[in-house]
């Protein structure tokens, strides 16, 4: 497990290009983005101020053509996803059992539709965002067609300040992703995703734990991997990513230092550590840019969930960090023991 750990922090730190002209423009967008849609959610005082976190992010880190159409078709699932899951809670919201069957139905259904990478990919937020609104409608106060709203306007907010950024920094060399050839989804691949997503569901919907649902993104994007080897590269990178953006977030409340009232000053902390994170983002190829763009959601997202006007949120992060390393070690103990028993059916003498 350490080993690929090891070598993803040392692929992390070397410097795999210059940091030119067009590097620097796209980390500023990025910056500029991030930055700017958390402060809106924060001075607006937004219900669920998070989704401005975690739009952005997404927008800025996977989507290459920043045109309205894509913009669109990129938050389009996630919004018909949330609106869909808040009808089906209303209707059985006094059959917890039939919610639960519904998005199992509902997550087999999206990963036999998931037959590429980018689309193995692209159902991480739809499916998140379904669990996000049937855990919330059980456990929280808020009112979720409120949510519901709030989910639009972030969408909307977002897309607009990405298109401004991009107007302002353009973005000089566009790059067609590679085509590739569908892969029939196996039964098997099928049983694993709504296994283990379907586990993380039921255990919320029974436990009031509203913070660990966001350790279900973990999940899925383990849970929908093509193979075994995919599987463990996905959970040993989390392992980096999310337990090392709780630890930039740390960094941000204690330099913020109480201080975070000011506007001004936590503009400035908070765009300086986007800013570093995406210089390395820009710099890095393949393996090392996702790792931090994962690394950069993992951190933007306690900032703007814990960190509030009169308070710190160090316990919160703290706490969040614990559930992500529980969830991912979990993940891994499945992984390692599957492995051992197909170790040994395989190496089964003949009875014969």
């Amino acid at each position: 497990m350490f080993e690929p750990i090891a070598n993803s922090i040392k692929a992390c730190f070397k410097s795999s290009s210059a940091f030119g002209l067009n590097e620097r423009n796209e980390a500023i967008r990025v910056t500029l983005v991030i930055t700017f849609c958390m402060l809106v959610g924060k001075v607006f005082n937004f219900d669920s101020s998070v989704y401005l976190a975690l739009y952005p992010t997404i927008v800025m880190t996977k989507v290459k053509d920043y045109c309205w159409s894509n913009l669109v078709r990129t938050f389009a699932p996630t919004l018909v996803c949330a609106c869909v899951a808040l009808l089906v809670v209303e209707l059985f919201q006094s059959h917890p059992f039939v919610v639960w069957s519904i998005s199992l139905i509902f997550i087999d259904w999206m990963r036999k539709k998931a037959d590429t990478p980018a689309k193995r990919g692209g159902m991480i937020m739809p499916v998140f965002n379904w669990i996000l609104i049937v855990i919330f409608a059980q456990f929280s106060s808020q009112s979720m067609p409120d949510r519901i709203g709030e989910i639009l306007l972030s969408m909307v907010i977002t897309v607009c300040v990405a298109k401004a950024a991009v107007w302002l920094f353009p973005v000089n060399s566009k790059i067609s992703p590679m085509a590739l050839k569908p892969q029939r989804v196996t039964y098997q691949q099928r049983l694993v995703t709504i296994g283990l997503i379907g586990a993380g569901i039921a255990l919320l919907m029974n436990i009031n734990l509203l913070s660990a649902t966001f350790c279900m993104v973990p999940v899925i994007a383990a849970a929908t991997q093509s193979d075994r080897r995919a599987y463990k590269e996905v959970v040993s990178r989390r392992f980096i990513t999310q337990i090392g953006g709780c630890a930039v977030a740390v960094l941000v409340s204690v330099l913020l230092a109480g201080h975070q009232a000011i506007i001004g000053y936590y503009a400035l902390i908070v765009a300086g550590a986007i800013f570093a994170i995406a210089a390395m983002m820009v710099t890095g190829q393949n393996a090392q840019r996702d790792i931090h763009a994962d690394a950069l959601l993992a951190t933007v997202l306690p900032i703007q969930l814990y960190i509030a006007t009169m308070s710190m949120g160090l316990e919160s992060i703290f706490l969040r960090a614990w559930e992500l390393a529980v969830t991912l070690a979990i993940l891994f103990l499945l992984f390692q023991l599957s492995n051992k028993r197909e170790h040994n059916v395989t190496n089964k003498p003949d009875s014969a």
